[in-house]
């Protein structure tokens, strides 16, 4: 399929999604009525946006310099323009499907820790990096510890509600920073 073409369709799907679930958050507001179809529809105060973007920033910082001592930095994928995009949509999806629909609000103890570890072994994987490659490997391994991130996000003090928004803030800090550190280290293309 033609990558244009792709991205384009995974935004639509995307804000599809998206126009969904902020339509049952308006709607909770209205009403007072409690969940329906989309998770985590509630709100979160602007600390837990803060501490889960803070801390996917700097995993993702983190990733950077392994890459950089690992001397694997330079075998990075190369990013188009429209990627950006792409991303910020995956940060929709990504969070509805893994940090909402699998791992439901009420959740506790050890079926919402096998979810956590089990949900951010499949999120990792489904990434398709090159496990036969130290830098896929690396990717793998900070995918991985950014999933468990964004669950916390969803799942501690700080989001009592257990909204999804802190973990759309995080996501797409993520990705914005992914993209921003391959635009300067050159592998991005326009």
């Amino acid at each position: 399929m033609d990558p244009t073409l792709a991205a384009t369709l995974y935004c639509l799907l995307a804000g599809g999604v998206l126009l969904g679930w902020l339509r049952e958050r308006a709607a909770r507001t209205t009403t007072g009525a409690g969940e329906g179809f989309w998770p985590g529809t509630t709100s979160a105060p602007a600390a837990a946006h803060f501490a889960a973007a803070a801390a996917t920033l700097l995993i993702t910082v983190a990733e950077s310099v392994v890459e950089i001592r690992a001397d694997v930095s330079q075998s990075q994928s190369v990013l188009t323009g429209l990627s950006l995009l792409a991303l910020l949509a995956a940060a929709i999806i990504e969070e509805v499907v893994f940090r909402g629909f699998a791992a439901p609000a009420w959740l506790a103890g050890g079926r919402l820790l096998t979810v956590i570890v089990a949900g951010s072994t499949v999120f990792a994987l489904v990434h398709g990096f090159d496990l036969g490659t130290v830098h896929g490997r690396v990717s793998l391994a900070f995918a991985f510890v950014t999933s468990l991130g964004l669950y916390v996000a969803r799942f501690n003090p700080l989001n009592p509600g257990r909204s999804l928004t802190p973990c759309f803030t995080a996501h797409i800090v993520r990705n914005l920073a992914v993209f921003g550190i391959k635009w300067a280290q050159g592998f991005v293309t326009w």
